[in-house]
């Protein structure tokens, strides 16, 4: 009896010590930099994509792991993930981002945390 009490009590404790690290984007940039750069989806965030291979037919251009990356509203909707930035960046939590290939640039992850951190405009 005693086993399966202290059993119960280290799972609950397990359970509730455990946190979610996906609860918020946390971007690395500061709003005076990403204020000064003026990004937009069109100009700036759907080239990356494109040269990175992200949003090609065979990727998730075709909706690859559920996350399309087509237009600028489902880019938007994907970057509202905190494993978004976790991929591109290639943090633990996430499957690094472009699968297979070289992680993006300095600049170019610079231009993505302040084109989210500026609301992801079109």
């Amino acid at each position: 009896m005693k086993k399966i009490t202290y059993l119960m009590l280290g799972l609950i404790a397990f359970a509730t010590a455990c946190e979610d690290d996906d609860k918020e984007i946390v971007i690395n940039q500061s709003q005076e930099l990403c204020d000064s750069l003026d990004i937009l989806y069109t100009d700036d965030i759907a080239p990356i994509l494109e040269n990175a291979g992200c949003s090609g037919v065979y990727c998730h251009g075709g909706g690859a792991g559920g996350v399309n990356l087509l237009d600028w509203q489902s880019v938007k909707t994907a970057a509202e993930s905190p494993k978004f930035l976790k991929a591109i960046r290639h943090e633990l939590g996430a499957s690094p981002m472009p699968k297979g290939g070289s992680k993006l640039d300095d600049s170019e992850l610079e231009k993505i945390e302040c084109w989210i951190k500026s609301g992801s405009r079109e």
